[in-house]
């Protein structure tokens, strides 16, 4: 691990729970690790709003009402592995999102797991493209050195990417069945 020299303004060169300095530390995967030794009162506080964050799948009373939707997703007849597939009904300003599997199958979530997706019209775009990162193998970027920029490949169109312009929609229905496919060309 190596250290990052930093300028930080004299508002955010304390850490808030402690009061102690912050050192920020990277990896060679170039991931940004904040650093800093916490009070027992940090601790527990933190500890405190993680268990409150991750307590369950519990219904909030404010989300709206969602319907089980899923479906498959082809691309000239044949299934399509780790698209990203959105559905945004506008009405609700409510979005759900899955990602396809190697039969081309997802579920949709809007707030938990699987939970399927707000009932009404939705306008739908799906993505999947391939990065191929261009930088050599033995290319030392750790120092803020730059590399070639990755490559993107789009496996389907881009256009089914943009929802207003994929010309993709569906109709989720509170009585279901809400299985949809998508066979893209």
């Amino acid at each position: 691990m190596w250290k990052l020299k930093y300028e930080m303004s004299p508002e955010l060169r304390n850490n808030e729970l402690t009061n102690r300095p912050i050192q920020v530390a990277a990896s060679t995967f170039g991931q940004l690790f904040v650093h800093s030794k916490l009070t027992r009162r940090g601790v527990s506080l933190l500890s405190v709003v993680l268990l409150l964050g991750c307590s369950g799948s519990e219904e909030n009373p404010d989300w709206a009402k969602r319907a089980p939707a899923s479906g498959t997703v082809l691309y000239q007849g044949k299934p399509i592995e780790g698209a990203i597939v959105t559905f945004a009904n506008n009405a609700a300003q409510a979005a759900a999102t899955g990602v396809t599997d190697s039969a081309g199958h997802f579920d949709l979530t809007t707030y938990t797991d699987r939970d399927g997706a707000v009932p009404g019209q939705q306008v739908v775009s799906i993505r999947k493209v391939d990065v191929i990162d261009k930088a050599p193998q033995d290319a030392d970027l750790s120092a803020g050195g730059m590399g070639p920029p990755p490559e993107v490949h789009w496996v389907i169109p881009q256009k089914y990417s943009i929802a207003d312009q994929s010309g993709l929609t569906a109709e989720v229905t509170e009585a279901g069945p809400n299985d949809f496919t998508f066979d893209l060309k």
